[in-house]
């Protein structure tokens, strides 16, 4: 093999640590390891795209580290330093806010874009910027923690309007109780944790003891924040079973090199939000993917619940349990649950992740981005991505009335007001009426219309050639490739058969155009049988408009309508037995339709 030779690599460790496959000074890929020596050695007993990494390499660094858990934080920093070409990268242009509670003697409430390691505790990310405001005003509506002293905290020489009203202790003008702040704070850490039913039970009995003591206004003021908790919690929030307690759970959809990630966060059992993730990556496995999520959303998740559902089994999550056990103080579960109501969060979990990536595919078509076009120009080696594609398609009734059908995509959507058919001169040669419709195409009353970028011919091999053999007569060379029924392979000119997995965008696209062109043709034949039908019961006496439309709308064309039983015509409405003898003996007298 070319690139990087086993003999070539700088003596490694049996540790743990990070390895750098490089091109030069590009980083290829950045891996992490139990085993540095056993990891990298694989890569030379490997196919797929672990032999072409080290087949490209020129060169490969190192660095170990004390464990697991620092080569996991390490793996993803040079990620995001590099960003290599082979590794999974989310695609997300903005960061997610989270609320930061600040690490001082009086904390106040920020929204900010990135986690730092400041000592300040961090709730989120938000994936919703309304989501957070609206949980940001209620915590400044009902916790009086200061607001306008900046941060870190600058001294003041008068309290601000908030004091007044009632929400600031106002710590910077030295009014507050340092004890009675840190009781604000611990209420605010509730709230922000979804901690609130035990919140409440504690507010419900301050509330109490204010009205034994005489404080009716006091214990007002406690009943109303007890109120905004409520409604707060109780609007917009799935309830689940609130036994349920603290969890994640994740779903994943792919199409082709397109996936989605979908992470939900339960806390005392309610749905609280969704944070969703795009992949673009041909060559990735589902598996490297939800990887990725894991490992870049749980380096700044926070709070950690204690238990994470995965939607399918992955290698090597000693690492990051390790990890999510030292940021939360206590351990974190991995877990795929096979049955229970825990598999079916899973289920809802992947049944929205596929209605996110079918809405990112439409998005995608709108805007002319389908990605299925990107992935056709790389599959059949296209000089450009196709915008115009054309799906032909051969159609006949038992050998006879044969048709050719086109159907019409721009940018991976039907353009339906240029669908077209034509009937053919020839035979029972299915070779040979392809040829003559896609000759007739190129020269014809249809040559004016724009060249497509790729030709889709509803066929194999036979039906590929003969279309080449169209082109070559009318003077043209254009892509094309067939799509042969029953397996779904693709065939192209030179015979080889592309198989690709049902959930490929490049083939549900082409699928998608040459179901359309089968359809115009079966169209025209029930056209076609309608007409011969209405033409037969035009003579039959006692058949008049309106059984002739009865007739029509139920059976389309003459062959089932003589296959119907006699009892079943009599029994139509507005038919009686003697109108259905009528018809039954007059259809004895005509050919049989070509069906």
């Amino acid at each position: 093999m070319g690139g990087v030779r086993a003999q070539d690599l700088p003596p490694l460790p049996e540790a743990p640590g990070v390895y750098l496959w490089k091109r030069g000074e590009e980083v290829l890929y950045v891996g992490k390891a139990k085993s540095l020596r056993a990891r990298v050695r694989s890569y030379f007993h490997a196919e797929g795209k672990a032999r072409r990494i080290a087949e490209e390499a020129t060169g490969l660094d190192f660095i170990a580290t004390r464990d697991e858990v620092e080569a996991l934080l390490l793996e993803a920093n040079l990620i995001k330093a590099h960003r290599p070409p082979y590794n999974v990268l989310l695609k997300d242009d903005k960061h997610y806010p989270f609320l930061k509670l600040t690490n001082e003697p009086f904390p106040t409430l920020l929204v900010v874009r990135r986690v730092e390691e400041d000592g300040a505790k961090y709730y989120g990310p938000f994936p919703e910027a309304g989501a957070l405001r609206r949980i940001k005003t209620l915590v400044d509506r009902l916790f009086p923690l200061r607001k306008n002293s900046g941060y870190p905290m600058k001294r003041r020489r008068y309290p601000c309007l908030n004091h007044s009203m009632g929400r600031c202790l106002a710590p910077c003008v030295g009014k507050a109780d340092p004890e009675a702040y840190r009781e604000v704070v611990r209420q605010v850490e509730a709230v922000l944790e979804g901690r609130v039913d035990g919140l409440l039970q504690e507010l419900e009995t301050k509330m109490r003891e204010a009205a034994r003591r005489l404080e009716f206004e006091r214990a007002a003021e406690i009943r109303d924040q007890m109120e905004a908790l409520r409604a707060f919690f109780s609007t917009g929030q799935q309830a689940f079973d609130p036994e349920m307690g603290d969890l994640d759970f994740l779903g994943l959809a792919r199409s082709g090199a397109l996936a989605v990630v979908q992470l939900y966060q339960v806390r005392s059992g309610r749905i609280l939000g969704r944070i969703g993730r795009v992949v673009e990556k041909e060559e990735a496995t589902d598996e490297e993917i939800l990887w990725a999520f894991l490992r870049d959303h749980y380096l700044e998740a926070s709070p950690l619940p204690p238990l994470v559902l995965l939607p399918f089994p992955l290698e090597d999550l000693e690492g990051l349990a390790e990890l999510l056990k030292r940021r939360a103080g206590r351990k974190v579960e991995l877990r795929v649950p096979k049955k229970g109501e825990k598999a079916r969060l899973l289920e809802l979990a992947e049944r929205n992740a596929r209605l996110a990536l079918e809405t990112e595919l439409k998005l995608r078509e709108r805007r002319g981005e389908h990605p299925a076009l990107k992935a056709l120009q790389d599959l059949l080696g296209l000089p450009a991505r196709p915008w115009r594609l054309e799906g032909y398609d051969v159609s006949h009734l038992q050998g006879q009335a044969r048709v050719f059908s086109i159907a019409v995509f721009e940018g991976g959507r039907p353009k339906r007001q240029e669908y077209r058919r034509m009937r053919l001169k020839a035979g029972n040669d299915d070779y040979a009426a392809m040829e003559e419709g896609v000759f007739r195409r190129y020269t014809g009353s249809l040559k004016d219309l724009p060249l497509p970028d790729l030709l889709l011919i509803d066929g194999g091999i036979g039906q590929v050639r003969a279309a080449e053999r169209a082109l070559e007569r009318a003077g043209l060379r254009l892509p094309l490739v067939g799509l042969a029924k029953g397996e779904e392979v693709l065939v192209t000119p030179e015979g080889r058969e592309l198989r690709l997995p049902l959930t490929h965008p490049a083939l549900r696209l082409l699928i998608h155009l040459r179901d359309e062109a089968h359809q115009n043709g079966l169209r025209y034949h029930q056209k076609r049988r309608s007409e011969e039908l209405f033409r037969v019961l035009q003579g039959i006496p006692g058949i008049g408009e309106r059984r002739r439309r009865l007739l029509l709308e139920r059976y389309g064309g003459l062959r089932a309508l003589r296959e119907a039983p006699l009892e079943e015509l009599a029994r139509l409405p507005g038919m009686n037995l003697k109108a259905a003898q009528a018809l039954k003996e007059a259809l004895k007298e005509t050919a049989p339709e070509p069906a």
